[in-house]
């Protein structure tokens, strides 16, 4: 994790000490605005010393003068969650996905469950930001989670009155939002699903030629092809059969499925990359959580 001295100065020992008052170990002393990468010190033997932190060189700082900056997640496949699906890939990564409905996330139980990166909805159609996107992304930035967005798509011509002009306005409100928050590397996602009072309008091929003209106008305004999340079910139901949408990474949902070898692919898909396999997870204080085993690890750069 990283740290940073908040007091005027901190002694840099060579041991955690017997007492505070103790000189013997102190190697030197740093000043307030040091930063340095470090690990807390575990199994203190007197709880009156409180906590100190080791940093890489070996040193130790008592930790009363310190803030953390930011916490690293455990490394890949240090996964602390039960009933995670059979026959996961071996070097598999769990992710986690959170909107406004997770009001005050629980982010150091995120952490120390495993989870190495997490997706934030950012907006949905046009002129419906997220209110919590800027406080998530700081807070599991904070935490040291890789951090990605998501935009809930309404493909329909409500925007201009056409395809062309509805998807366009979409998809470059979504970068305008995206653009003002955490800078991140990982691709944006196109959320792509139906709910209890909406669903798209549009035909199969209108539906295919919608998707394709948002995803231009984010490849145009990021240089980074898109994420597409999405049910099976509704897919196949939604898209043409000869669909070309395929050559995206696919995010699937699918909660019944609790087994990756029998996780089956809408058609036009030969693989998933992203698999949302709960939305349910009790993780800490958090409540229902949407967790996600990431095992292809070239298309978020982990």
């Amino acid at each position: 994790m990283q740290l940073i001295v908040t007091v005027k100065k901190l002694n840099k020992r060579t041991r955690v000490p017997d007492n505070l008052t103790e000189k013997n170990s102190i190697a030197g002393t740093v000043l307030q605005g040091f930063k340095f990468e470090g690990e807390e010190v575990k199994g203190i033997h007197d709880p009156a010393l409180g906590k100190w932190y080791k940093d890489q060189h070996g040193y130790y700082y008592w930790g009363g003068g310190l803030h953390i900056l930011k916490q690293n997640p455990p490394p890949p496949g240090t996964v602390h969650i039960d009933h995670l699906p059979a026959n996961l890939p071996a070097d598999y990564v769990l992710g986690a996905d959170l909107s406004h409905y997770n009001a005050k996330p629980d982010w150091e139980a995120i952490r120390q469950a495993g989870v190495s990166f997490v997706y934030l909805k950012i907006s949905e159609g046009v002129g419906t930001p997220d209110q919590k996107a800027k406080e998530h992304a700081d807070n599991a930035i904070a935490h040291g989670l890789k951090t990605g967005y998501y935009h809930f798509c309404r493909p329909d011509t409500r925007n201009g009155g056409s395809l062309q002009s509805d998807a366009t306005a979409e998809a470059n409100a979504a970068v305008a939002i995206m653009q003002q928050l955490p800078a991140t590397e990982m691709p944006i996602v196109l959320d792509l699903e139906d709910q209890t009072s909406w669903d798209t309008p549009l035909s199969k091929n209108d539906y295919q030629a919608w998707i394709t003209i948002f995803i231009q106008q984010v490849i145009d305004a990021t240089g980074i092809a898109p994420i597409i999340y999405s049910r099976k079910e509704y897919l196949d139901r939604k898209l043409p059969k000869e669909h070309t949408l395929g050559k995206y990474p696919l995010w699937l949902a699918n909660y019944s499925v609790t087994d990756a070898n029998k996780l089956k692919c809408p058609v036009g898909w030969d693989d998933w990359s992203i698999w949302q396999f709960t939305g349910k997870a009790k993780v800490g204080g958090n409540a229902a959580l949407d967790l996600n085993i990431l095992k292809d690890l070239e298309v978020i750069n982990l």
